[in-house]
């Protein structure tokens, strides 16, 4: 069976939009067509706001076509993790956010057509050995402290692969999956009939730029003039905000397999600290990654492409784990933004006046936290201020 490096959520039919040629105006310039951007450009048109979008290259290309299809709240550390780092309160305040985030993004899915492609079966945070079982009863007790759902189980009563004495595992009920490509496209469509202007295959071509009251924005073919820009990307933040130095591109790897043809996960799965996660999608295949750790400095890197080591250990762990032997369909690589914090970025690039704004730099979790991240900034263009403009760290931080 042949393999293809195209992205699983990627692999099918599409039409893309023409590039932006010439000048365009607009209110507000959005640089990203993923989540974060999309977002953002949905609560602008709700503030009665002209939006044009550019995309480097198709909606739902980047980061957010190329993870694992997760659907998750909270941060990238683990809840209690998040508590020792940042303090209770701002923990809470940003796990509430994003349980928040998860409610309003399957409302607006419902209302675009697209809630088939979110599956809330629940998140099962796996513990694969003793050590990590201890951490996993911390974790619980954390949540259960701030009143935040999640529930213990036992070993042997782990989904039958994963079930062995030592082990234990968290299931967290609020959390699944998404196909996150059709998702976006569906929201890009619905928001396109609303006045958005998306421009694909209409790379920037550096930092939006302040230009007497506005900001240009330019491509290779032309430009944006607006009266606001916001940098809506992940790991290219710091290549188009030069004070986002904190959040470097890192490449993670992903696979799919064949359908499998009997249900081997009952749902999504995080294991050892995060560093491997796995789901069956709806047509029974198993979408993996991990491994990040095992490529050390080279994942630290800008380039979507594959290790060949992490891809033969991710194939290991499909049949030591999942006792799953089946043709992998798809390889393939994303890169996102890392912080040492690891916080997100998100709000006005400092030199600008408040005319440009900026969120990215998710540590793997974008999907949830770039849509808290897309309120605070449109309030912040909108308004001026957010009651949330502390979740989330300072661009230049």
């Amino acid at each position: 069976m042949t393999e293809s490096s195209v992205p699983l959520w990627q692999d099918g039919p599409y039409r893309p939009r023409a590039p932006l040629q010439g000048v365009a105006r607009a209110d507000v310039c959005v640089v990203g067509a993923g989540v974060g951007g999309l977002a953002t450009a949905r609560r602008l048109l709700d503030a009665g706001l002209s939006v044009v979008v550019l995309e480097r290259s198709a909606v739902a290309s980047g980061a957010s076509g190329r993870n694992g299809g997760f659907f998750l709240a909270g941060a990238a550390p683990m809840y209690h993790e998040t508590r020792d780092r940042w303090g209770r309160e701002r923990a809470a305040a940003v796990h509430a956010a994003t349980l928040a985030a998860q409610r309003e993004m399957l409302e607006v899915a419902d209302a675009v057509g697209a809630r088939s492609c979110f599956r809330v079966d629940g998140l099962l945070r796996l513990a694969v050995d003793e050590e990590e079982a201890d951490d996993v009863r911390v974790h619980a007790r954390a949540l259960a402290e701030d009143g935040f759902p999640g529930s213990l189980v036992a070993g042997e009563d782990l989904p039958g692969p994963l079930a062995r004495p030592e082990r234990a595992g968290l299931v967290s009920p609020h959390d699944g999956t998404v196909h996150p490509v059709r998702w976006l496209r569906a929201l890009a469509g619905a928001l396109e009939a609303r006045g958005l202007r998306v421009f694909e295959h209409s790379p920037v071509t550096g930092p939006p730029t302040p230009d007497g009251d506005g900001v240009r924005v330019r491509t290779a073919a032309g430009e944006v003039r607006c009266d606001r820009a916001v940098v809506a990307v992940d790991g290219d933040l710091a290549a188009l905000v030069p004070a986002a130095s904190a959040v470097r591109p890192r490449r993670l790897n992903m696979l799919a397999t064949a359908p499998v043809g009997r249900a081997v996960l009952p749902m999504p799965v995080y294991a050892r600290h995060g560093h491997e996660y796995a789901h069956q999608t709806a047509d029974g295949r198993i979408a993996l990654g991990g491994f990040s750790d095992l490529d050390g400095a080279a994942s630290w890197t800008d380039r979507a492409e594959v290790s060949g080591p992490v891809q033969a250990r991710l194939d290991r762990w499909l049949v030591e784990e999942l006792r799953v032997d089946i043709p992998v369909t798809h390889r393939w690589a994303g890169v996102v933004g890392f912080a040492e914090d690891p916080l997100p970025r998100c709000g006005p690039v400092p030199g600008t006046d408040g005319r440009v704004l900026a969120l990215g730099g998710y540590n793997g979790t974008g999907h949830v936290q770039a849509w808290v991240a897309s309120r605070v900034v449109a309030d912040l263009v909108t308004t001026g201020a957010s009651a949330s403009a502390d979740l989330y760290a300072p661009v230049d931080a």
